[in-house]
This record gives C-alpha cells, sequence and structure tokens, in this order.
C-alpha cells in the first residue's frame, strides 16, 4: 500500500476516533489521553516511512498502539514518582515541541499537522460528551442531535468517557450538583456570521457559568466550588466561553488576575422589564405623535418608486417600522451621550449579543422582533440583491442571517417576476411547484397569467430616500426621546457593570428598548396603522432591494 494512502487512511476521524477510544480507556484525563493517541499517531507514521509494503494497515497499526501503550505506561510511572508540580508546564510544553519536530521533519507536514489538529479536537469532543451526559443531563438522542453526530458515536465516547472518570462522576454526585434551572434568553445585533459568541452557550453549564460571572470576577477554583462540578470540565467550559466562535468575542472575559467576568450585558428578568417600562410609560405619546406623521407622510409613502405594485401605506409600513424604532432608540442613546454619558466613549461592535436570564417559575414577557437582512452580489441579471425580513409575534421568520439567496428557489423565482414579464404557462412543472411555495409564503402574487412580487421592492439608488420614510415619521419626538433619556441614563449607571459601561448603547437598544418595537406593532395593528397579519408567514416586512 502507497504511503500516500495509508497517511490518508491514519486521517480519517473514524480511525483517529478508535485510536483515541483506544487511549481514553487507558487514561486518567482526556489530557493524557490526547498524549498517548499522539505518541501513537508518531509511532504509526515514523514506522510507515520504515516498511517497504503493509498489507494490512490496521494490523500494523494496532501493533503499534500496543506496543506504544506499554513505552507509555513506563514513562507515565516514572514520570509521577520524579516530575513536581512546578515542573508540569515544561513537561507539557516539551511534549508540544517534540510533536511540532516531528511534523516539520516529515515531507508530508500540512496534512499530517490536520491529523493532530484532529486528535486534539477529539479530546475536547470527549469532554463535551461528558458535560452534557453527566452535568446538562440531557439524554443521548438530544446529545446527537446538538452535536451533528450519529447516536452510536456518542455511547462510544460516553462508554470510553465513563472508564477515566467514574470517580469524578461519583464525587460529583456526592456533592451535591448545584446547576440552576437558569435559562439565558440572547439576542443580537449586527451581523452574526462567524462571530457570533451565543452559538458556543447553549449547554446547562455553559448558561449558568455566564450567569454566575455577571456580577462579580470568580476563579475558575470558585465557580467550581459554587457549581459542584470537578474543575477539568470547568477549565474547558471557560476556555470555550472566552474564546467564543472566532476567538475574537466570548461570552466570558479572562482577566489579569486570572478571574472570569461577563462579556456581554446580562441582567435578571425583573431588571429586563423594569428597563422596558421606562420606554414603555410614553408608549401611547409615541403612537398619537406617529400617528400624525403617518397620515402626513401618507402620500410620499404611496407615491415612492416601487418595482412591485403597493397601494397600501399600512401594508407597506411593515418594512419601514423596524428602521423607525431603531431610529428612536438611537435618538435616545445620542441624548444620552450629549447630556449625561459625554465622558464616556461608547464601544462599536460589528455584532454584539446581550442576554436575559430567568428561571422556570418566571412567566417572562419578551416581545422581541428582530429583523434580518441578506445580500448577494451578482444574481441573476442584478449586480446587488438584498432581501431582509421582520419576524417576531406577527411575523414568522423567513430567512436568518447568512441564508444563500443562489440556492433558494423562491427567492430567484421573485428575481424574475421583478420585470413583470414572467407567464405562467412559460413554466415547467418543477418552476410551477416552486411558484406555488412562494405565492403561498406571500413573496409573490398571481394576476392573470403573470406572475408579480407582492413583497415591497424598489431599486438601490433611492435607498436613502426610502429610509427617510422612516426617520421622517420620528418628527416632533425629541421632547419623548428627551424625557426617556434622562431616567433611563441614571437606571444604566446604577445597572451596568463599571467594565461594560462602554456599551451603555447595547444596554438602551437591546435591553431596555427590546420590547418597545412590539409594543409599538401591536398599537399601530390596534390603531389600524399596520394591516394585521392574516397568517405568520406573508408577505408583510419582506423588502428586496435591487441594482441593476
Amino acid at each position: 500500500m502507497e504511503t500516500g494512502k495509508i497517511l490518508k487512511l491514519i486521517g480519517e476521524r473514524d480511525f483517529l476516533d478508535k485510536i483515541y477510544q483506544f487511549s481514553y480507556r487507558r487514561c486518567n484525563t482526556s489530557y493524557e489521553a490526547e498524549d498517548l493517541c499522539s505518541d501513537i499517531i508518531i509511532a504509526v507514521i515514523s514506522s510507515v516511512y520504515d516498511q517497504d509494503s503493509i498489507e494490512n494497515f490496521y494490523a500494523f497499526a494496532w501493533t503499534i498502539a500496543r506496543r506504544v501503550y506499554a513505552d507509555y505506561s513506563k514513562k507515565r510511572n516514572q514520570t509521577r514518582k520524579t516530575v513536581s508540580i512546578e515542573n508540569l508546564d515544561l513537561l507539557l510544553a516539551s511534549k508540544e515541541n517534540e510533536i511540532d519536530n516531528f511534523i516539520e521533519k516529515t515531507d508530508e507536514h500540512e496534512y499530517i499537522r490536520k491529523i493532530f489538529e484532529e486528535i486534539s479536537f477529539l479530546s475536547k469532543a470527549y469532554r463535551e460528551v461528558m458535560v452534557m451526559y453527566y452535568i446538562d443531563e440531557l439524554k443521548i438522542k438530544d446529545i446527537a442531535f446538538k452535536l451533528g453526530i450519529n447516536e452510536t458515536t456518542v455511547k462510544q465516547r460516553l462508554f470510553s468517557a465513563r472508564n477515566t472518570v467514574r470517580k469524578e462522576v461519583e464525587n460529583m454526585n456526592e456533592r451535591n450538583l448545584s446547576l440552576k434551572p437558569i435559562h439565558l434568553v440572547m439576542v443580537g445585533t449586527g451581523n452574526p456570521i462567524g462571530n457570533d459568541p451565543r452559538t458556543q452557550a447553549r449547554r446547562v453549564l455553559s448558561q449558568n457559568l455566564i450567569y454566575l460571572c455577571k456580577d462579580k470576577a470568580k476563579t475558575a477554583k470558585e465557580l467550581s466550588d459554587e457549581l459542584c462540578i470537578p474543575m477539568p470540565y470547568i477549565e474547558d467550559e471557560l476556555e470555550i466561553q472566552c474564546y467564543g466562535e472566532n476567538g475574537k468575542y466570548g461570552m466570558l472575559r479572562k482577566l489579569d488576575n486570572g478571574k472570569y467576568i461577563s462579556n456581554i450585558m446580562l441582567v435578571d428578568y425583573s431588571e429586563y422589564d423594569e428597563a422596558n417600562k421606562i420606554y414603555e410609560k410614553w408608549l401611547d405619546e409615541y403612537i398619537q405623535i406617529l400617528k400624525a406623521n403617518f397620515e402626513e407622510q401618507q402620500e410620499n409613502i404611496l407615491t415612492f418608486p416601487y418595482l412591485s405594485y403597493q397601494n397600501d401605506a399600512a401594508f407597506i409600513l411593515w418594512t419601514l417600522i423596524s428602521k423607525t424604532i431603531w431610529n428612536f432608540e438611537n435618538r435616545v442613546n445620542e441624548s444620552i451621550k450629549k447630556n449625561y454619558f459625554l465622558d464616556i466613549e461608547p464601544v462599536r461592535r460589528e455584532f454584539t449579543t446581550v442576554a436575559t436570564a430567568f428561571t422556570d417559575d418566571t412567566n417572562p414577557r419578551f416581545g422581541f422582533y428582530g429583523c434580518d437582512g441578506i445580500q448577494s452580489n451578482s444574481v441573476l441579471k442584478y449586480s446587488f440583491v438584498h432581501f431582509s425580513n421582520i419576524y417576531g409575534a406577527r411575523k414568522d421568520k423567513h430567512f436568518a442571517c447568512g441564508h444563500n439567496i443562489t440556492n433558494d428557489d423562491k427567492l430567484l423565482l421573485t428575481l424574475k417576476a421583478i420585470e413583470g414579464t414572467l407567464s405562467i404557462d412559460e413554466l415547467s412543472d418543477t418552476e410551477k411547484e416552486v411558484a406555488a411555495k412562494t405565492i403561498e409564503c406571500g413573496y409573490i402574487r398571481k394576476c392573470g397569467n403573470l406572475l408579480l412580487p407582492k413583497i415591497v421592492a424598489y431599486e438601490r439608488r433611492f435607498d436613502k430616500k426610502f429610509h427617510n420614510l422612516a426617520i421622517a415619521l420620528n418628527e416632533n419626538t425629541q421632547v419623548i426621546v428627551n424625557k426617556i433619556a434622562k431616567e433611563l441614563s441614571v437606571f444604566m449607571s446604577t445597572h451596568i457593570p463599571k467594565h461594560l459601561i462602554n456599551e451603555y448603547e447595547y444596554y438602551s437598544g437591546c435591553i431596555a428598548g427590546a420590547r418597545f418595537l412590539h409594543e409599538v406593532i401591536e398599537s399601530c395593528i390596534n390603531a389600524g396603522l399596520l394591516s394585521k397579519p392574516q397568517n405568520q408567514v406573508g408577505a408583510e416586512g419582506v423588502l428586496l432591494v435591487i441594482e441593476k
């Protein structure tokens, strides 16, 4: 068998998983298992280069694995007798250097580097399964679903892991595991793609750790004692939460003194509710002004150069309302900065997240509304295409950030309908099925034998003009803006942790003003300013912007 083919077999996830299982069952910790697994892989690869031919690779590999384990056991016993705690870091560093030197001396060093990265991943994957099963108390099928692996793989990893951590689990049970029924509802603003720490914070343990660090910095030992969970699990989880999705933005931050504290705005539901009421006490007065502005702007709204036929201002308002409220909240922030927080330089991120914590006995009223946008260049005959949709209590989400326009047949058909020449007779049977689904979700409508866009659509060159329609609805609201800013600045000064005060704008909009859009939408529907959706999935709030 050729060397290249053998290296490919070594790099297969299934083979590495079996070697790691072999190592895990014979070691006390996942870190030792990773070392042993690395030693076996080094020995196998080295031996491959010494052989003229190998007929049965797997028999060859397992023979080496057993030999390496025998040598490893002797070295481990000697190390335990001679290595002090102070020299442990040096030992680990020499181990890493040994692997690095081996990789650099090998011709296929880039490929082999990936193999060792896979081993590191497997180590963490085993610990993650243990956390989910023993600490989060998830069922095997739920773990498989969350990790995107099959149930057999979960069982294999648990079987291997149980042999090495049974004592830790028994101690954990004796110490009365104290995970609290804390749930974090997380929302964000900006573009989350590749920078969303929420993806790493879905486990029960994750959310407990983050919550415990929300107001006071704590060491890993303090968190371990408070939760009655062994340190290895705590340390792993802290590392994950500090790293986040890409190492730039995590839910926790590590301080110079080695303690951990929340890196995001995190509040209890009682604080969330109290903060939202600062906005909501002015709701009725705001709606009266909004209604007067809407009536004054109705002709401008209806005569805007749409690419789709629009004659209902109450329907069009769905695509404006989130922009209007965001503008209103931005005005509140501007007033806070100008009049109260002048000496604080606000931090702005490409994406940020905030969280609200509640328990099982809470009956929370969040009222979140979101508005996700997606865009692409060179789609069909258009150089630029942007879709957005609003979603919340009245509207289900059509698509989320990161959705691929070019892979969505319904969105592509909507683009084809813009010119007003898309004839039903010219569609194939498959295209007719897509058309039926596109009509059902409200993107297009049938007009005689033609398919026309139902959603609001316009050319990109009119983007600022459309945005100004939303801003115009906030005319004469400055008095309300200043009153909210005055009360909210006092509230935030006493509630935002000092290390996060530079992110006060996110507190104002994503926590204190999070429910305001929902309340405005409900009031506008009751007042007849917004059309009442006939179903959860429809054309309301879906916007298309194109550039030819």
